[in-house]
């Protein structure tokens, strides 16, 4: 019954872009927490001191920004388009499989792989917190944040893993997602900006629409008021302020459309041989 999910993990793996951006990740996290703790000036490491209890979420939240979106992108840009790209769709088919089973495996394999990767980074951020550190603090807020930032992952995952099946090119589909994702940012910045130098805040209620607003500030909004602001205001120098739940919806709107769209499509055209 998983074989397609397993497979997809093989499939995902197996790309180059993915071990590559994966490596990053890993990289940047593990720089990130030398930085802290090899910084040479006696005068910023007194500023750094108040939040080593917590440097537990810096590596928890930092992927969110952007590393993570990204990798999300590149698992679920050719996990269908590759299958057409490479005549493969049609052999699955062949089997005891209907499409929407073939679909929802496709789609639940690349989604936990990006998770794995995640909670990865997470238990890696876990660890250079407590050796280089000490004892963590504000642990409750723990598991929030990760489901925060996974569920905020969906969004340009989903839109990444459905324009793949609508165009059916994988070069393509990574290219429109990277562009949707970083146009998107470009777009509320400047629409922050704007806000900020006009002292209007109807520019900064536009951003809100944008897919990148509950995507990227989910789990920041929810942080906000905790313990834990210090640190959100470190990683998120321009906030886009909003209402938590508002953001949820603007998740589950921008995940359950392109996903509604493809399975749809999926279900109701031909199945090409191989496109070249």
């Amino acid at each position: 019954m998983l074989d397609v999910l397993f497979y997809e993990w093989r499939r995902a793996i197996g790309r180059r872009k993915v071990i590559v951006l994966i490596t990053i990740s890993f990289i940047f996290e593990i720089a990130v927490y030398l930085a802290l703790y090899l910084v040479p000036s006696q005068t910023v490491r007194t500023y750094l001191i108040p939040i080593y209890p917590y440097t537990w979420a810096i590596g928890t939240l930092l992927p969110q920004d952007l590393l993570l979106h990204f990798l999300a992108i590149s698992i679920a840009s050719g996990s269908m388009s590759e299958e057409y790209e490479q005549g493969t769709v049609d052999f699955f088919l062949t089997k005891p499989i209907t499409r929407l089973q073939f679909y929802i495996q496709k789609w639940l394999g690349s989604f936990s792989l990006l998770v794995v990767i995640y909670v990865l980074m997470v238990i890696l951020s876990l660890f250079l917190s407590y050796t280089l550190f000490g004892v963590q603090e504000y642990l409750e807020y723990f598991w929030i944040t990760i489901i925060s930032v996974i569920f905020s992952s969906l969004v340009f995952f989903c839109i990444s893993f459905s324009v793949g099946e609508i165009l059916r090119r994988s070069s393509l589909s990574f290219i429109i997602s990277s562009f949707t994702l970083i146009g998107s940012i470009l777009v509320s910045d400047v629409l922050l900006f704007i806000s900020f130098l006009t002292n209007n805040t109807s520019y900064e209620s536009i951003a809100t629409y944008l897919p990148s607003w509950g995507s990227t500030q989910l789990p920041f909004i929810l942080l906000s008021s905790s313990p834990l602001s210090n640190i959100t205001q470190f990683i998120d120098m321009f906030p886009i302020q909003g209402n938590a739940w508002v953001a949820v919806l603007s998740i589950v709107v921008y995940t359950l459309i392109p996903f509604v769209i493809s399975l749809y499509l999926f279900s109701r055209r031909d199945i090409p041989k191989r496109i070249s």
